[in-house]
């Protein structure tokens, strides 16, 4: 996963969490714990990203569970 593109997305009316590591490709997403999914890509299973929902009714230390290999490119737009 080194020298990926990480970009994350939320949007507060739907109260979801998206986590997308690299360029989009076609991508299936597994649950793997409740509103939290995984998604694989569908050609090589290599991992594209997660979607977290309900992410402000999870305890306030999720943060603490994100992990970010550096380097790490960050694109922060508004």
């Amino acid at each position: 996963m080194a020298n990926k593109k990480i970009e994350l997305d939320y949007d507060p009316e739907a109260d979801l969490l998206e986590i997308f590591i690299g360029e989009p490709v076609p991508s299936y997403f597994d649950e793997i714990d409740d509103d939290l999914f995984e998604g694989r890509n569908k050609k090589t299973n290599e991992l594209t990203g997660y979607k977290i929902f309900n992410l402000s009714k999870r305890k306030q230390s999720w943060m603490k569970s994100v992990k970010i290999s550096l380097p790490a490119n960050v694109n922060i737009t508004s």
